[in-house]
Parts: structure tokens; C-alpha cells; sequence
């Protein structure tokens, strides 16, 4: 019997540039993450009672969400649609001070305005014009607070009116884990246009840690080919070992195949897929099986197929009538021998 499976704790975050797939941010202090699937319907109803004939779906929605417990810079960033800015920029400066007996004082920076407000502990506030860092006319041996403005080289990020947020190539990794506590898989969840919502909160308390969040919906990633459809995203488990995916039944197709005396020797590819159920796509164990001409014109090589590559040939001296059955055998660690076969006929 197969263990339960548990999806469990938080999900790292990896936030790349969708087009250079350069890196911007990686998250593996979350505090939360979440992954949402929304959809709009119109209902039709008619006939007595009104009845629900129908629901169309539309305007599907997929949203994620990442709290950090750490502050980094990329989160206002990337909310503010911005890169991050090193350069000279204009700070100010608080600098607790402590006037001499003649009333002046040394500042810890240069300002860069022609004007220092200086409080003192009564909360009355002066001006006074600076000479280089040096600050006077104050009232003697008194501890002020001086507050200017003066130039240094830092990070900035500037929230302009009209940018918008940014778009990243979002990916969430999280485990999943069964009940005996074993790794199974990794869960990838791949948005490649998630756009940032914009939506920001800076709170700051007292006695607490502000923590940023990021929150965003998927944009559409258009098809590159004509049998593709546009999707939001792709999330894929990657087992932990690389186990035999379990099959329950096996089919080979096609289920009869047809040569021409008149054309030969010539070949053709069969193929093996194992059933695998429910929702899940069936898998090609076409090079896995075991293949053979079970049955029929197999003396004299007239038929042929390739031990594990499904390739069956009509050899020369196949005539018109003639006729073989190739068997495809696959061993299942859970179901254990599974078959199937296909029949071999030539026309003139």
C-alpha cells in the first residue's frame, strides 16, 4: 500500500528577469506562501424551477503570495517596478549633541543645505547657519538635537507616479513528504510573467519585526506552436529518486499493421504506452518493453522487430497472405508482467 502524501511548510521563492533569466531574488525565509486558483462563471438556467442548465467558466485567475520574515530591498523593488540605484543621494542626518561652553557644537557630517534646525530637550527649535561641520550660537552646555540634510553614497529606490510594477519569472519550491516523514517529490510551480502586484505595506511596531510581503497574478504565456495552448503555469513533481513511474496496464499501437509485398524490405514503428489511470497521462515504454515476433512467419527473419525499440521490418522474402503477431512485454514493480500485441499482415 502506497503512503500518504503531505505537502508541507513553506515554499522558497526564486524571482528571475523573464526575458535574460538573470536572477533578482531569492526567498528561503518565508513566513507563508500561497498558491491560488480563481474563476468567474455564468450560470444559464430555463425550464420550470429555473433550473441550472449550464455553467460556462471563464476569466481564470492564478494568484501567489510570499511573506518574508527577513527585509530586503528587492521586494520594495520590485513593487515599485524599479531597479535599485547606488549613487550619491541625499540623506538626513540626526546627530545628538552636546554645545561647548560657548554654545557650538561639532556635527558628525557635512551638510549639504545652508540652514541646521537644532532641537532642544524643551522641544524649541532653532536655526542656524553651519560653517563646514561646525554649528554656534547655541545655548551653552546644552544637549540639542541637530537635524540637516548632507550627501553620502547609498542604495535608492524611487517610487515613481506611473511605473508600473515589475514582471518576474516567478518559481516556488516546496516539499512534499509522506507519512513515514520520507522526501517524495519537489514541487515546481513555474509562473514565467508574474506580475508584482504593487500593492505594499510597511508596518512597524513597537515591539514587533516587520515583515514584507509580495503578492501577484499570473499573466498569460502565449503558445510557440500550433498545437499548444496559452497557459498561466506549469507545476511539476520531481521525485526525490529516480523511481519507475507504476503503470497498471500497457497498450501497443497501432493494433494491426499492414505490408506491401510489392514494397519491401521496409519498416515500421510500433509503439508501447503504459496506462497509468485517472488523471494521469499515459507514459511511452516503448524502449522499456521487451519485443518480439511471438507468433507467425518469424522463421527465416520474414518478420523482425527491434528487442526494445518497437521497430518492426518486413524482411524480402515477405509474400502477399503472410502473416505475424509482435508481442510487447513490460514488468511493472507493482503489477508485475503486463503485455500486449500487435497483428502483422501483407497485401499484394
Amino acid at each position: 500500500m502506497s503512503n500518504n502524501q503531505f505537502l508541507v511548510s513553506v515554499a522558497d521563492a526564486i524571482m528571475r528577469d523573464p526575458t535574460t533569466m538573470a536572477a533578482l531574488a531569492y526567498g528561503k525565509t518565508n513566513i507563508d506562501s500561497s498558491l491560488t486558483f480563481a474563476m468567474s462563471d455564468a450560470e444559464v438556467r430555463g425550464g420550470k424551477n429555473n433550473a441550472l442548465l449550464y455553467t460556462y467558466k471563464h476569466d481564470r485567475k492564478i494568484s501567489a503570495k510570499i511573506t518574508q520574515a527577513v527585509f530586503t530591498e528587492a521586494i520594495l523593488a520590485l513593487n515599485a517596478g524599479q531597479t535599485v540605484y547606488n549613487g550619491t543621494v541625499t540623506a538626513l542626518a540626526t546627530d545628538c549633541l552636546t554645545t561647548s561652553a560657548s554654545g557650538s557644537a561639532t556635527l558628525t557630517q557635512t551638510p549639504n543645505s545652508t540652514v541646521v534646525n537644532v532641537i532642544y530637550n524643551n522641544n524649541s527649535i532653532v536655526s542656524t547657519i553651519p560653517a563646514s561641520t561646525t554649528i554656534s550660537g547655541l545655548t551653552a552646555n546644552a544637549l540639542v538635537t541637530a537635524i540637516y540634510p548632507y550627501s553620502v553614497t547609498a542604495d535608492r529606490i524611487r517610487v515613481e507616479t506611473a511605473k508600473p510594477p515589475s514582471i518576474v519569472w516567478l518559481t516556488l519550491l516546496a516539499d512534499i513528504l509522506d507519512n513515514t516523514n520520507t522526501k517524495v517529490y519537489t514541487m515546481q510551480v513555474d509562473i514565467p510573467r508574474y506580475q508584482v502586484s504593487g500593492n505594499y505595506t510597511m508596518a512597524l511596531t513597537a515591539n514587533g519585526v516587520s515583515n514584507q510581503a509580495i503578492d501577484g497574478d499570473a499573466l498569460q504565456v502565449d503558445p510557440t506552436d500550433c498545437t499548444s495552448n496559452a497557459y498561466y503555469a506549469d507545476i511539476t513533481f520531481i521525485p526525490v529518486s529516480a523511481t519507475t513511474i507504476a503503470v497498471s496496464d500497457v497498450v501497443a499501437t497501432p493494433t494491426s499493421m499492414a505490408f506491401s509485398a510489392a514494397s519491401k524490405p521496409y519498416s515500421k514503428q510500433a509503439t508501447l504506452y503504459g496506462l497509468r489511470g485517472a488523471l494521469y497521462s499515459n507514459v511511452n515504454i516503448t524502449t522499456s518493453a521487451s519485443w518480439t515476433v511471438s507468433s507467425g512467419c518469424a522463421l527465416g527473419g520474414l518478420y523482425t522487430v527491434g528487442a526494445h525499440t518497437g521497430l518492426v521490418t518486413a524482411g524480402s522474402s515477405v509474400a502477399a497472405g503472410y502473416t505475424a503477431v509482435i508481442s510487447a512485454c513490460y514488468t511493472d514493480a507493482t503489477n508485475g508482467l503486463l503485455s500486449d500485441s500487435i497483428q502483422i499482415t501483407t497485401t499484394a
